[in-house]
């Protein structure tokens, strides 16, 4: 059974002007419903005057403001969304997205649809998917994907070497600009581009891709959510990069070895019933 909500976070699109009205109708909304508001320190920074005159929004300076908060509401895109999951990690705090951003396949509200959309929500005409994750290791360190784990060439204008083994049994070991390793969530964003599959989001499985391999029979690899996927930058003398969720997080000279899994649900998707990301994918991508 869905909680009522009566607090609700809210993260906006980075433009301010492309979610200034969405904002003041949800901020609208909530006050007529009594429902608190609040929003991190860079929206205050980007909405500092809507955010304090439409229902009095309060601050939400870390995790610990957001005890209670039934709701993540997005006025943004694809990226905003992501922004929501890494705020709502281990907060069980389900995310749902007005699309204002140019695909927004993770949102779930059309712009011109807020307020139906936010009463859907409160009543709970909403569906939960919890979000399976992605964890990178190297050289001591653990990074934490949401979206995709991203090992790439770099800067370099050449292509990298790259050595893929899982569980232990090397599957690829070939020139390619990167490896694109995707959650479901993901899969529609660089993993689809880079020529890999579609996942549904309830899939407990992830996905691995190849950009630009030179080899005729290199194709993606879906993965068991036990299997575990080990990285070689094979390059005598380039140097790879390690990108998580797109913000680059280390470098890796020749010989470092990436080793990634999968982590259980750490954020959750709201999608109002009736939705799925099948539709989106019809809609959206087609």
């Amino acid at each position: 059974m869905k909680r009522e909500v009566d607090r609700v976070v809210i993260l906006t699109h980075g433009d301010s002007d492309v979610a200034c009205e969405a904002l003041k109708k949800s901020l609208s909304f909530f006050a007529g419903r009594g429902v608190e508001v609040l929003a991190p320190a860079n929206e205050w920074a980007k909405h500092s005057e809507v955010l304090g005159a439409n229902g009095g929004a309060l601050l939400a300076a870390g995790s610990k403001d957001l005890r209670g908060v039934g709701l993540c509401l997005v006025l943004g895109g694809d990226g905003t969304m992501l922004r929501a999951f890494h705020l709502t990690r281990n907060l069980s705090i389900p995310v749902a997205g007005v699309n204002l951003g140019r695909v927004g396949f993770l949102t779930t509200i059309d712009k011109d649809e807020v307020t139906d959309g936010l009463s859907r929500l409160l009543a709970g005409e909403y569906k939960e998917y919890p979000l399976l994750g992605l964890e990178a290791t190297v050289g001591g360190q653990t990074f934490t994907a949401t979206n995709d784990v991203v090992v790439g060439k770099g800067d370099s204008s050449h292509a990298g070497s790259l050595a893929l083994c899982i569980n232990g049994v090397t599957m690829f070991e070939v020139l390619c600009d990167g490896v694109v390793v995707s959650t479901p969530a993901g899969s529609s964003a660089y993993s689809l581009a880079a020529g890999g599959p579609l996942l549904g989001i309830s899939v407990d499985a992830y996905v691995i891709s190849l950009v630009a391999p030179h080899a005729v029979g290199v194709r993606p690899v879906v993965a068991a959510p036990q299997d575990v996927l080990e990285i070689t930058n094979t390059d005598d003398e380039g140097v790879s990069c390690l990108d998580i969720d797109g913000q680059r997080m280390a470098m890796l000279p020749p010989g470092t070895v990436v080793r990634i899994r999968t982590t259980p649900g750490m954020t959750s998707l709201a999608l109002l019933e009736g939705d799925s990301l099948y539709h989106h994918f019809r809609d959206r991508l087609l």
